[in-house]
C-alpha cells in the first residue's frame, strides 16, 4: 500500500495498489465509501475522504472500459449464455441490473429498465447460440437462439400450485410436474452411462392430461427439453442466478448508485 510521490500533472493522492484496495472493498467486500475511507485509516494511515472513494472507484472504471467491453465481446460469442435481471436504485430511483453468464465471462450492466433491450445490446438480436432462462417474454425477441426454459422455475410453479388445489385441480400441476422430472431424469441416466444418445433425444412421452399444458408451456413447448438435444447444457438458470446473487447483497448493504456515473462503474467493475 502506497501513495504516489509523483509532481506535477502526474501527482495522484493514492498509489495502485491503495486504489486497488478502495476498488476491492467497495465492489467485492461491499463496504460502502465512509466504511471504505475508515479502513483505509485504521489499517494503513491513509487519509481518504468519501469524495475521493468516489472519484478513485470511477477513474478505476474508466480505465477498465477496454476490459469491459472485451468481456460483453466474449459474452455475444458464448455459444450459450444465461441471462437473469434484479432491481436496482440509482439516486433513489427504480432501476434494474442485468446479469449476462456467458461460458468464458459474465457482463453486467444497470439499466433503468427492465426492458429486453438490454439483452439485445449486448448479444445482438441475431444471436444464435443458446438461452437458458426464467422464461422473460422479452427473451422471445430472440428469434435465431435456441432457448431452454429453466425446469426449476417450472417446478417451483407446478409444486405450488399442486399444494394450492383441491380435489381434481391437483391432477394437471402434478402430471407437469412428474413430466419434467422424467426429463431430468433421462439426463442423469445419460450421463451414468445407463441410456445412449439416441434415447436421450427422444423427449418423455406425454399424456391426455399433459396435452392441457398451461399457455406458457404450450408456448414454449420446444424450449423445455433443449437440455436432452445438447447434453451438458444446463436445464436451469442457476448461472444468472448466482451472479446476481452479489449485486442484490450490495443493494441491501448500501441502496445502490448514488448516480448513473456510479452506476456504469459498478456495472463495469463487477463484470471485471
Amino acid at each position: 500500500m502506497q501513495t504516489s510521490d509523483a509532481l506535477g500533472a502526474a501527482a495522484a493522492q493514492l498509489g495502485p495498489d491503495a486504489q486497488a484496495a478502495v476498488v476491492e472493498l467497495n465492489k467485492r467486500a461491499g463496504l460502502s465509501h465512509g466504511k471504505v475511507t475508515r479502513c483505509l485509516e485504521s489499517l494503513f494511515g491513509i487519509p481518504l475522504s468519501r469524495g475521493g472513494s468516489v472519484h478513485t472507484v470511477l477513474r478505476a472504471a474508466f480505465r477498465c472500459g477496454p476490459v469491459y467491453e472485451a468481456i460483453r465481446q466474449s459474452v455475444r460469442e458464448s455459444q450459450w449464455v444465461v441471462p437473469d435481471e434484479t432491481g436496482w436504485r440509482v439516486d433513489g430511483h427504480p432501476a434494474w441490473l442485468h446479469t449476462m453468464v456467458g461460458s468464458e465471462a459474465t457482463a453486467y450492466l444497470i439499466d433503468p429498465t427492465r426492458s429486453g433491450d438490454v439483452a439485445a445490446d449486448i448479444l445482438g438480436l441475431d444471436y444464435a447460440g443458446t438461452m437458458i432462462h426464467d422464461g422473460w417474454s422479452p427473451y422471445d425477441c430472440f428469434h435465431e437462439a435456441t432457448h431452454q426454459q429453466c425446469l426449476r422455475h417450472l417446478l417451483r410453479r407446478a409444486d405450488e400450485m399442486e399444494a394450492a388445489a383441491t380435489r381434481g385441480a391437483v391432477c394437471f400441476p402434478r402430471r407437469v410436474a412428474e413430466l419434467l422430472r422424467a426429463g431430468l431424469h433421462l439426463r442423469d441416466r445419460h450421463a451414468a452411462g445407463e441410456i445412449s444418445a439416441h434415447g436421450l433425444a427422444v423427449p418423455p412421452k406425454t399424456n391426455a392430461a399433459n396435452e392441457r399444458l398451461a399457455q406458457h408451456l404450450w408456448a414454449h413447448r420446444a424450449d423445455l427439453f433443449t437440455f436432452l438435444r445438447q447434453p451438458g447444457l444446463d436445464a436451469t438458470n442457476w448461472r444468472a442466478e448466482l451472479a446476481i446473487r452479489f449485486g442484490v447483497i450490495l443493494r441491501k448493504v448500501w441502496g445502490g448508485s448514488r448516480t448513473w456515473a456510479g452506476a456504469r462503474a459498478q456495472a463495469v467493475l463487477i463484470s471485471v
